[in-house]
């Protein structure tokens, strides 16, 4: 049911795949096609996992390449009261010709570690903010971040929330037969490597002593990691559904996530809500106030493979923070940010703010 007009909205973005980011620009996307309006994708590549409602529209945009995606976005009117993108250039070179919103799933400066391009972004971010458009960021983290460095004061902030008709407890019988007494470790390879502390959670991965290594298996979501790399046992789950994920999940002991950098950070929440108990970084703001969570300083290796070992060796331990890390995940609703970004949508695209 629509509250309000219905609008004709456009999503506009290079690839649809497999990452957390596009999985809630689909959420997001399904749910405004639900209640009554006309929203279409416009991608170059559409490959992904994630459900995609039969009500929305799909529209692939053949060019030559992300250059070719960059100059459709400067010669061409979509047609739509909005367009929805979640790249900050993205939405300068849409705005020649539409009226466009930028959707901020994370601090895209984060995205790089070369100094021009972080440069680059950050005059991009400059010229967005001082025409004094609007903005969603999905997060008072990432609110906060803008309004500090730019000044920037018009943007409408989500509460983040986890899907927990997705995300719940819900072990496989199967895979739980597969540890065979030992402790499973879950990590995801799946994009953004960098950002995510990827490489750090395979050095940390490759220190461990024998003893420990003995002691669990590495369970990995996304692109396949090779045994070779460790002495620890290694499954490759490959590219798996929200289904799949909930019960590797739900079955495994604990979700290795070294981050960066995070606009919110949905994916330690989701592990979570399953049961699984949570090694990551300061980079993932709610993460030193959930006492659920164990949180190193972004790079300290020696503390990250510390916690890691502490979990595989004191089953106390494990077991208590699993109960505290399912009670706190309860407490984000993707309902409630499905609304506000809702809400958001209807007022950018009338014009006014409440």
């Amino acid at each position: 049911m629509i509250v309000g007009k219905r609008l004709d909205i456009g999503i506009y973005r290079y690839s649809m795949l497999n990452r957390g980011g596009d999985r809630v620009i689909l959420a997001f996307a399904n749910h405004l096609a639900s209640i009554g309006h006309n929203v279409t994708l416009h991608v170059v590549e559409m490959d992904t996992v994630f459900e995609v409602s039969a009500l929305l529209k799909l529209h692939l945009v053949h060019c030559a390449g992300r250059a070719g995606f960059l100059l459709h976005a400067v010669t061409h009117n979509l047609n739509h009261d909005l367009v929805v993108v979640d790249i900050i250039h993205l939405h300068l070179l849409l705005s020649l010709r539409n009226k466009v919103v930028y959707f901020a799933q994370a601090d895209d400066v984060e995205y790089y570690d070369g100094r021009f391009t972080r440069s680059l972004i950050h005059a991009l971010y400059r010229i967005h903010f001082h025409s004094e458009k609007s903005a969603i960021a999905v997060s008072q983290h990432l609110t906060d971040i803008f309004m500090r460095r730019y000044g920037q004061r018009d943007i409408f902030t989500l509460q983040p929330g986890i899907d927990h008709g997705s995300f719940y407890p819900d072990a496989d019988p199967e895979l739980i037969g597969l540890k065979d007494g030992k402790k499973a470790v879950v990590l995801l390879a799946r994009g953004d490597a960098y950002r995510k502390g990827f490489d750090l959670a395979l050095q940390v991965l490759g220190s461990l002593d024998s003893e420990v290594s003995a002691a669990l298996e590495l369970w990995v979501c996304g692109n396949e990691l090779s045994q070779d790399l460790f002495q620890v046992t290694v499954r490759n789950f490959g590219v798996v559904s929200d289904q799949r994920l909930r019960q590797i999940l739900s079955s495994a002991d604990i979700f290795f996530y070294p981050s960066r950098h995070e606009g919110f950070g949905l994916f330690p929440l989701e592990a979570m809500a399953c049961g699984c108990v949570a090694v990551t970084t300061d980079a993932i703001p709610y993460a030193r106030q959930t006492p659920s969570m164990l949180v190193s300083t972004v790079g300290d290796l020696a503390s990250l493979r510390s916690q890691l070992e502490s979990l595989v060796t004191d089953e106390n331990l494990l077991t208590g923070l699993r109960e505290k890390a399912i009670a706190a995940a309860g407490a984000y609703d993707f309902e409630v940010t499905k609304a506000a970004f809702v809400d958001a949508v209807h007022t950018i695209a009338g014009g006014s703010r409440p």
